[in-house]
């Protein structure tokens, strides 16, 4: 799964403002702000968000990012396993069993071993 990323930091350098004075104009801790931008939050409640956007002189969506995986493993029984058996179905004198199914999902899921870890 990807990840929503804060742009804070980035939208308070643009305004010229330190962490102190976003914080006093939004009726915020400093601490709270400086939080937020190291990834330090778990959230952000819609009234803090608010503050800060007023502050900045911003929309909520050019405070944050969606950074999507660079990998992402396959579920089994989720639409990756089902995306797997069209394509097999989809290839001629293929047949998806349940041998060849596991074969194929392991062969797309694994990852190059290094030398190390090869069996001798």
């Amino acid at each position: 799964m990807g990840r929503v990323k804060s742009r804070l930091t980035i939208v308070r350098a643009q305004r010229h403002l330190s962490q102190r004075r976003l914080a006093a104009l939004a009726g915020l801790r400093p601490d709270t702000v400086s939080a937020l931008e190291r990834g330090k939050s778990a959230g952000i409640q819609f009234d803090t968000l608010a503050r800060i956007c007023e502050a900045l002189e911003c929309e909520p969506g050019e405070l944050f990012e969606f950074e999507p995986d660079s990998h992402r493993v396959p579920l089994l029984g989720g639409l990756d396993e089902d995306e797997i058996v069209r394509q097999r179905l989809r290839e001629p004198g293929r047949i998806v069993d349940g041998p060849s199914f596991m074969e194929e999902l392991s062969r797309q899921t694994e990852k190059p071993r290094a030398k190390a870890d090869r069996p001798k």
